[in-house]
């Protein structure tokens, strides 16, 4: 059968202007004329500055919209430090790490997508980019590897409901991303479990497609 389901994937998308740090936030002087002879660096006290924030926008950048004609930028954060790094994506190595956390082991689809992951030569390290390829990729690993769960885990053994999916759909994405998902995150699991799926016969196939769609995500290809 055709496959149906929206894939929950937090795409990084366009480019961002950032301007001046807002007055608001400690540690930035933007109204006070700098005392003579002081440091930039120091603060009237001789202590390092705590770094300031940026304020970033879409002014100016392009723009894309997913499925539903939702903005995909709309949830972006507007200010980030100054000094700070945004997600990065995981390297290959740290990928292989997350899959044995997760699963167990490390899927052999992962290995064999290797290169997918710009795997790099001994003693080298190359910098991963996201793309659609990556994003897919990871998302049909995953789904291999949550088959496999769903085939040995008791607790997928059964279609899911909506209680059920909620319960498994924030449990595995506390496991996956180390932190507790929101609501609205647990909701577009459980839809996709329940609603996307509804056609599928295999209970286990709509666990994997669900489990997977968790994993094709920010929290967890990046850090």
């Amino acid at each position: 059968m055709k496959f149906k389901a929206s894939v929950s994937i937090l795409l990084l998308a366009g480019l961002f202007a950032c301007g001046k740090a807002p007055k608001h936030q400690a540690g930035f002087v933007s109204d006070q004329s700098p005392i003579e002879g002081e440091n930039e660096g120091m603060d009237s006290n001789g202590m390092p500055k705590k770094p300031g924030m940026l304020t970033c926008s879409t002014a100016g950048a392009k723009t894309y919209k997913g499925f539903g004609n939702v903005e995909l930028t709309a949830g972006r954060v507007t200010e980030i430090p100054a000094e700070g790094d945004r997600f990065r994506v995981k390297p290959l190595s740290a990928l292989r790490g997350d899959y044995q956390r997760v699963f167990g082991a490390v899927p052999s689809s992962l290995e064999a997508n290797a290169s997918t992951f710009a795997a790099a030569p001994d003693r080298w390290f190359v910098e991963p980019v996201a793309s659609a390829i990556t994003l897919f990729t990871t998302y049909r690993v995953s789904y291999q590897a949550a088959l496999t769960l769903a085939g040995t885990d008791p607790k997928y053994a059964a279609a899911p409901t909506e209680a059920t999916a909620a319960t498994a759909c924030e449990s595995f994405a506390r496991l996956t991303w180390n932190k507790v998902p929101s609501k609205d995150q647990v909701a577009a699991c459980v839809k996709i479990a329940v609603v996307d799926t509804a056609a599928e016969t295999d209970a286990k196939a709509r666990w994997a497609y669900a489990l997977a769609s968790v994993m094709a995500s920010t929290g967890f290809i990046s850090y």
